[in-house]
């Protein structure tokens, strides 16, 4: 639906959740809200993307 690039794409996120998790539980806190807020941010656009296709259809 999103390109070739969505597996890699999906990968990625998941990667950086778990590192985001890990450097909460290391008390890493700007790097748990950089990777929190680029999830999120990621997320919604996902969101965007999915809702638009829908409405094309």
């Amino acid at each position: 639906m999103f390109g070739p690039l969505n597996g890699v794409r999906t990968g990625l996120v998941i990667a950086a959740a778990i590192t985001g998790v890990m450097a909460a539980i290391l008390g890493q806190w700007v790097v748990t809200a950089a990777l929190g807020a680029g999830v999120v941010f990621h997320g919604l656009g996902w969101l965007y993307l999915y809702q638009r296709h829908q409405s094309e259809q």
